[in-house]
Order: C-alpha cells, then sequence, then structure tokens
C-alpha cells in the first residue's frame, strides 16, 4: 500500500510548487494636467484650454488617474506640484505625468514658469513672481521609486526674446522622470502639436516611458514652429499602459535547523575598562528665518547646499532659489511646502548636517 501512494503523494508535492505566484496589480497612474490660459497682465492663451482637455482624455482613457488645474496663481501652483509629489510618494511605486501649458520665460539663464498673477513690467520681475522649472522637476524626480515625464508646453510671453524652456533642459539631471520642452512660437490655432503628440504616442496596448519619448520628440520634429528638447529617463523600463504584471516574490527558503554541536566551556575574559562616552554635541537653536541674522541665513544656505537642495550664491538672501531649496527640504520631511523656514524647521535642518 506504501509503494502505490508513494509517487502520488510526490506527484502532488511537485505540482504544487510549480503553482504560479499571483501577479501583482500595475503601479499607480496619475497625472496632473495644468492649463494656465487667463493671464492679468498677458495676452490670453486659448490653446493651453484646448491642449489641456487633449491631453487629459488621452491619459484618462489609458487609465491615468487625472487631477485638472487651471489659472493657478503662484502658491496654487506650488500646492498643486507638491500634492502630485506627495500622491505619489504614498503609492510608490507609481508612475506619475505633468502637463504643463502656459507662459514660460527665461531670465539669467535659468527657466521659469508664470503663474496667472505673474505681471512683469521688466524680465527680472519674474525672480519675485515665477516659478523656477528646474524646482518642479526636482519635486517629482526625488519621489522613491517612481517614474514618469514633465512636459512643458510653453509659450513665450510677449516681448520674450528667448526660448522659456531651452536653458531648462542643460540643467537636468537623467532620472526615472523623461523631461519634454516644447516651445512654442504663438503661431496657430486649436490644441498645441505637443498635445497632439501626446494623444498619438499613447496610442495601443502596451506604451513604455521610452517608446513614449522617442515618439513624441520624432512627431514634433516634423513641426517646424515647435522647438523640442528632451531628457529621456534613465532606470528601469516604465509604462504608461500595459505594463506587464510583476510577480510576487517568492517566499525566503527556510534554513535547516542547526545541528547541536559540542563546545568546550572557557572562563569569559574580564570586562574591559570601559571609559565615559564623550557628551553628545550641544544642539543648535534656530529662530524662524524672520528673525534669523545674516549668518543665520548663510548657515541656512550652507546647510541646504550640502543636503543637495541649493546650488547658488552663500549669500544671506532668501532669495526664489533658497526659497524652492527650503520646499524640497520641506517635502522631503512631510511639511507644507510654504518656502517659509519656521525656528523648528530651521533647527532641524541644521542640526541633520552636524
Amino acid at each position: 500500500m506504501m509503494r502505490t501512494r508513494l509517487p502520488i503523494v510526490l506527484l502532488g508535492l511537485a505540482g504544487a510548487c510549480l503553482t504560479a505566484a499571483p501577479a501583482r496589480s500595475e503601479a499607480l497612474r496619475i497625472a496632473l494636467v495644468i492649463a494656465n490660459a487667463r493671464y492679468s497682465g498677458m495676452p490670453e492663451l486659448a490653446r493651453c484650454t484646448a491642449s489641456a482637455a487633449l491631453v487629459r482624455d488621452a491619459l484618462r482613457e489609458k487609465g491615468f488617474e487625472i487631477v485638472e488645474r487651471s489659472d493657478l496663481g503662484r502658491g496654487e501652483f506650488d500646492g498643486a506640484i507638491g500634492a502630485l509629489a506627495r500622491r505619489a510618494a504614498g503609492s510608490a511605486p507609481a508612475f506619475a505625468a505633468l502637463y504643463y501649458c502656459g507662459y514660460a520665460l527665461e531670465f539669467n539663464g535659468r527657466s521659469f514658469l508664470l503663474p496667472v498673477s505673474a505681471n512683469l513690467a521688466r524680465d527680472s520681475d519674474v525672480l519675485t513672481q515665477g516659478i523656477i522649472s528646474k524646482s518642479v522637476v526636482d519635486s517629482l524626480a526625488r519621489v522613491p521609486e517612481s517614474a514618469g515625464f514633465v512636459l512643458l508646453d510653453a509659450f513665450q510671453p510677449p516681448g520674450a526674446s528667448t526660448n522659456g524652456v531651452a536653458r531648462l533642459i542643460e540643467q537636468i539631471q537623467p532620472s526615472r522622470f523623461a523631461v519634454i520642452g516644447a516651445g512654442n512660437n504663438g503661431l496657430g490655432q486649436g490644441p498645441t502639436p505637443a498635445s497632439h503628440a501626446v494623444r498619438d504616442q499613447v496610442a495601443g496596448s502596451r506604451v513604455s516611458l521610452g517608446r513614449f519619448v522617442d515618439g513624441l520628440r520624432d512627431q514634433l520634429a516634423k513641426d517646424p514652429p515647435v522647438a523640442t528638447y528632451v531628457v529621456p529617463a534613465t532606470g528601469q523600463p516604465s509604462y504608461l499602459a500595459g505594463a506587464p504584471a510583476q510577480p510576487a516574490p517568492l517566499p525566503a527558503p527556510q534554513p535547516e535547523p542547526a545541528q547541536p554541536v559540542a563546545v568546550a566551556v572557557e572562563h569569559p575574559p574580564p570586562p574591559p575598562v570601559s571609559t565615559p562616552a564623550a557628551p553628545p554635541p550641544r544642539q543648535i537653536i534656530m529662530v524662524d528665518e524672520d528673525h534669523m541674522s545674516d549668518q543665520d541665513r548663510r548657515q541656512i544656505q550652507v546647510a541646504l547646499a550640502s543636503m543637495g537642495y541649493y546650488s547658488g550664491r552663500i549669500d544671506g538672501i532668501f532669495g526664489p532659489e533658497t526659497k524652492a531649496a527650503i520646499r524640497r527640504y520641506q517635502f522631503e520631511i512631510k511639511a507644507e511646502l510654504t518656502g517659509y523656514l519656521a525656528a523648528e524647521q530651521a533647527t532641524k535642518l541644521l542640526n541633520s548636517v552636524r
């Protein structure tokens, strides 16, 4: 009886071992679509409203969770970017997409996106009224285990002599996020070429990020009014649609029980003479930025630079670049992205780099 049953039992065990593990569900796909069309101090961009709708519908059809915003002021813009980054970080790994259509301006070698409240009497006003494009990209690129793309569909403000996104691409470091800058010269009507390209390149049952970006670049190269700048994504392949299911990880093999081993008993050596531990360094206590001295502000800039958030001058001036660095730090500590450094946050920042 035992001889007839044993092979059947072993065959059953083999079949159980070969059963496929359940596949994981697809990662979250979320897109923030921004149309800045009605500016207070510049001509209306009706094309942005139509372009954002085209991108929204194309991504929604591919299963993206859509967050649609329009005509954002400066604070609203920062808040929308921060909310997208937090949503992606809370569901990592995620695929996050940002589409922006509106004015962009280059000043002093840097690219700025313009909220609808911008009213520029001179180009230097963008330092206080604009949003540094690189900081927007960096906010998403720092989200762990996530990938995606940022598409800036930009128009030059009246009187501007340079494309607002050309120099941005020179400053972007490759990451899991692809960055595409499309510079429009204002000609034409209806949705922009970049929004048409998004709709065309998401067609198909499986769309990788690499294929999407390459197709977008090739399609826009055939449209001479559009200047296109691209930083491709790096890392593992990611997908806008049709991502292959990832198998669940196999359980770790259980170690065999250890066999008892005879061990000779020895008398332990006498304990070493302990020396008293050095006292911990005294904590630095900081005030909020309104009450900081010039030296305090320089210390803050040095700390932000040492953590990779700030690359500007150590001059004690909390200008737009320092404010953007503070928002990056606030994102890391999961605080509200105000760009204003409270006393508790300043204290934590300085003590974390000692």
